[in-house]
Order: C-alpha cells, then structure tokens, then sequence
C-alpha cells in the first residue's frame, strides 16, 4: 500500500454510517489504485475456495469502500470523499502511475478543488477538497447561492481538519 499524508487511518470495526461497493474485475488491480488514492486494505474476506471475494477499504474514518469480484458494468458507480489536507496533485501524479484515468486537481465554482479518478471497471470516484484561500468569497456565496432548510455550523466546509 502507499504511504499517507494526512491523518491516521482509523482501523477500528464501527458501524459505518454510509459506505460505497464496487464491483471490480480484478481485486489486486482495483486496490494498487485505491492505494494510490490514499485507502488502506482494512480487511479482506475470503469466498468460496478461500480466494478473496471482498476487499474492505478505507482512507479515513466514515470513507469506506467495499471492491467486491465481479462482472463490472462500466459507469454504474461514483462516489466522492472529503479529501483534507492532502496535496491533490501529487495524489494525481500517483493514482496515474497506478493506471487509472485521472482528471484534475481542477477548481469548481463553489469553491472545491476536486480530482477525479475511473478505476479500470468504469467505478468514478472524486476526491473533493475546500479552497482555503478566499473564505470570505466562499461565505458569500454560500449565503447567496444556496438555498435550503439547513443549518451551517461556525467553520462549515472550510475547516479541513475537522472530524
């Protein structure tokens, strides 16, 4: 697996929240780029004939990913993980070695910076980080832009190192 930048990986058994499955043809090909996108192999369970049948994966707490074998239908699957603290480019840089389609590290027009990646089964998946550096033109526009019966908490969406 890769080595990590940012927080430690929480390898307890919780009940997950939300987690995403992926149907993946290869388990070993699907993990090199889950690797390089920052996930751990937090375990992995044998089927029939004790060859893996499901690969549990996490990048940090609450972004699970179960890569389960099978017959993959290309585009059926996307998911999008908070990223922190990370460098998206050098992320990118090494999700490319790992053979996957990258697009980004690219700026969105409410104020992310997002990198893309499809794995070799079609399975999209984006790393979404705020962009520090004009809060207060992200405040604004979240108060302009967005409409809604929600509550937004001091620090919401700009604080990266929150829990």
């Amino acid at each position: 697996m890769s080595e990590r930048s940012g927080p430690a990986i929480d390898r307890s058994i919780y009940p997950m929240p939300m987690f995403v499955t992926l149907v993946v043809s290869d388990l070993a090909v699907a993990g090199t780029v889950y690797a390089a996108a920052g996930f751990v192999t937090l375990a992995t369970v044998s089927g029939p004939g004790g060859a893996p049948s499901l690969v549990h994966l996490r990048r940090e707490k609450y972004q699970d990913i179960l890569l389960t074998q099978g017959a993959a239908v290309r585009g059926t699957a996307s998911a999008s993980f908070a990223a922190g603290a990370i460098d998206l480019a050098e992320v990118a840089d090494r999700i490319r070695s790992a053979g996957a389609a990258v697009t980004g590290p690219v700026d969105t027009p409410w104020f992310t910076t997002d990198l893309g990646f499809t794995d070799a089964d079609g399975n999209t998946v984006t790393l979404t980080a705020p962009r520090m550096v004009d809060r207060a033109a992200a405040q604004a526009w979240v108060n302009d832009q967005i409409t809604g019966d929600f509550e937004t908490s001091e620090g919401f969406a700009f604080d990266p190192t929150r829990d």
